[in-house]
């Protein structure tokens, strides 16, 4: 008999459960209005229960809306934490540029007392040698314009301006890559600078004697210091900076490891592949040196103007530096078409300075090559050697486009360290595990 009740009074107020029910007032009515109806006197009183009438809440929810789930960065699980950076606040905040307020000092020379040293090292160096060759450079010209055409020597005189001046734009180029070499943290490139450093103590014992015999050992200058003097200073000078460079190249090489682990990070992947790339840019930077002093000594030496190899050399000389910029472009942009460019480049140098090389080695003994073989030979032997390890290291930087190297290099240039956090929700009203 309850239960017949209670059914009544549900049919009489929920019409949905009539067999042909009316369209009246209460279809519109919200839906917690029919469960309120319904179960607000279930049951009739009695001594052991008491019912209870519910009543329509007076407040309203004032929470803010959500944020729309559109907003949220999509995640992918082949993402490591070196590469997914997202941010985690709430709301999230717009990723803003850095701006760099450092000077352009600041930015070539660090705070490193270590760095610091080294390009004081190399500047000193340079400033001195270049002083001492320019007064050889001096001594030679008056030599030769004096003795004319009458001295045994005057030949090798004629020639010894260019072999200064190539010592010279040595020293030049040395300080520039000692500044970039600080500037950009390459670690790699102060062993080939301390290994550059050392080829320079050997020329300058070898140019001792070529400087004696092409002048002679007189004081009519306004300097007064004897030719022999002059020659011995610049081996001092280099054997006293190869011992700095080794000491301080060490002490730089610890302090680099860190700066550079706090822009890698710890994964061995992105070190190994930063490894290749800072070997190959050492290998196309020296390209620019040994390929531009051969073809200075070739042009000035060996060439004459009548010759259409003397026009192809100097076409050549250019060209070879464009090849050389583009390599560089194509690793640090990691262009393909640009890569296999600077190979097919490498390979044309490659067979260019090999066909050099055997004409000087055939041609040694006469007049045109007697007195300038050796220094062709070294400078050609050097070049094919490192034109040959470039276009190993460029097969192996085109291996590593794609795998997150640029993107790391990227954030270095933009002075960001990497993020290892996953991407926080943006839905505030709910818990998730991203």
């Amino acid at each position: 008999m309850l239960a017949q009740n209670t059914y009544s009074a549900t049919a009489q107020h929920s019409p949905y459960l009539q067999a042909n029910p009316s369209t009246t007032q209460e279809d519109f009515k919200a839906s917690y209005d029919d469960l309120i109806d319904e179960h607000a006197a279930p049951y009739s009183a009695h001594a052991q229960h008491q019912t209870f009438a519910v009543g329509t809440p007076t407040h309203t929810h004032h929470r803010g809306t959500s944020i729309p789930l559109s907003s949220k960065n999509a995640y992918a699980s082949n993402l490591s934490d070196d590469t997914h950076e997202t941010t985690s606040s709430y709301p999230p905040i717009l990723p803003s540029k850095e701006v760099d307020t450092r000077t352009l000092w600041q930015k070539i020379l660090p705070e490193s007392v270590a760095c610091r040293f080294y390009v004081a090292t190399v500047l000193i160096e340079t400033t001195i040698d270049l002083a001492i060759e320019g007064e050889l450079f001096l001594r030679v010209q008056d030599e030769r314009d004096a003795s004319g055409n009458q001295s045994a020597n005057n030949q090798a005189a004629a020639r010894m301006p260019v072999y200064l001046s190539v010592f010279a734009l040595a020293h030049v180029f040395q300080f520039i890559m000692a500044v970039d070499a600080v500037y950009a943290r390459n670690t790699l490139q102060f062993l080939c600078l301390a290994i550059f450093n050392a080829l320079f103590l050997v020329y300058a014992i070898v140019q001792i004697k070529e400087i004696r015999e092409a002048t002679s050992n007189t004081t009519a200058s306004a300097s007064k210091i004897p030719i022999d003097v002059l020659t011995t200073i610049i081996p001092i000078v280099i054997s006293i900076a190869e011992v700095a460079y080794i000491g301080l190249g060490w002490k730089i090489y610890h302090e680099f490891g860190w700066k550079v682990y706090k822009f890698l990070g710890a994964d061995r992947r992105i070190k190994k592949m930063y490894a290749d790339y800072q070997i190959y840019e050492c290998l196309v930077k020296f390209d620019v040196f040994f390929w531009a002093g051969f073809s200075v000594q070739f042009i000035w030496l060996v060439l004459q103007d009548t010759d259409w190899e003397y026009y192809v050399t100097c076409a050549a000389l250019p060209l070879s530096i464009v090849l050389l910029v583009e390599g560089h472009l194509a690793a640090r942009h990691e262009n393909k078409w640009m890569m296999a460019t600077f190979m097919s480049g490498c390979v044309g140098a490659m067979i260019y300075f090999i066909y050099k090389l055997i004409k000087v080695l055939l041609y040694k003994d006469t007049s045109q090559f007697k007195l300038v073989w050796k220094s062709l030979t070294v400078f050609s032997v050097i070049a094919i050697a490192l034109l040959f390890l470039t276009f190993i290291y460029s097969v192996i930087v085109l291996r590593n486009f794609g795998r997150g190297l640029k993107d790391a290099l990227t954030r270095k240039a933009q002075g960001k360290a990497p993020v290892h956090r996953r991407a926080a929700s943006t839905n505030l009203n709910r818990m998730s595990i991203d």
